[in-house]
């Protein structure tokens, strides 16, 4: 896991680079292992792997522009906060396929699956149908934000739909918790917590151990 990650990538807020962290996974490596294990076990995402350092990145040919939407931000988390992030988003993806419980047109962030298929899918439907003098419409949606609207309970809802393990619902749910951002203007540091998106649920857990049987 470690090893795959490119060694030329900003840090995060702890300046310690991909580099650094693949050195020290090959002087330690079972204790590194151990911790990670440890906390997939027991749920817990370590409070200094939430915080993200944003960079602000000016999109190109708008750098004249007085919109905040000429920003692309860049967030960057502690490379640990990565490996374990990782490890979580692995375990989820195979629950979710060992379980059948993703949709088969679903062709976003599938493995083994791209936009090509998909324009596939859509070409064995609609040519039979223009064989038959038949109209066919086709709508597509891009929806502004998407990820940075992502609602926290919508997801916790979805892992306790699949019955994905207690260990993996915890730590999604301590993941959640208790994120900020950061961002440097002009020697001053702003911070925010972050209560949607991808990177303030408390309660949503209560009754749920860490074993891993499925949830009820």
């Amino acid at each position: 896991m470690v090893e795959g990650f490119k060694p030329r990538k900003a840090p995060g807020p702890d300046g310690i680079t991909n580099e650094i962290q693949q050195l020290v996974y090959k002087a330690i490596p079972k204790t590194m292992t151990a911790i990670y294990n440890e906390c997939l076990r027991t749920g817990c995402f370590p409070t200094n792997f939430k915080t993200a350092r944003i960079l602000p990145i000016t999109k190109p040919g708008r750098e004249d522009s007085t919109d905040p939407s000429k920003f692309r931000p860049i967030s960057l988390i502690n490379t640990a906060g990565k490996v374990l992030e990782e490890l979580l988003i692995k375990r989820i993806m195979h629950h979710l396929h060992q379980t059948e419980f993703l949709n088969k047109n679903q062709y976003g962030f599938t493995p083994q699956k791209n936009t090509i298929d998909a324009a596939m899918e859509e070409r064995k439907f609609i040519e039979p149908q223009l064989e038959k003098g038949r109209v066919v419409i086709m709508v597509s949606l891009d929806v502004r934000g998407a990820f940075d609207s992502a609602w926290w309970p919508a997801i916790l809802k979805g892992l306790r739909d699949t019955k994905c393990t207690r260990n993996l619902y915890n730590l999604t749910l301590d993941y959640l918790k208790e994120r900020k951002a950061v961002i440097n203007i002009n020697n001053f540091n702003i911070e925010k917590r972050i209560n949607k998106g991808f990177h303030k649920v408390h309660a949503a857990a209560q009754g749920y151990g860490t074993s891993n049987t499925t949830l009820s």
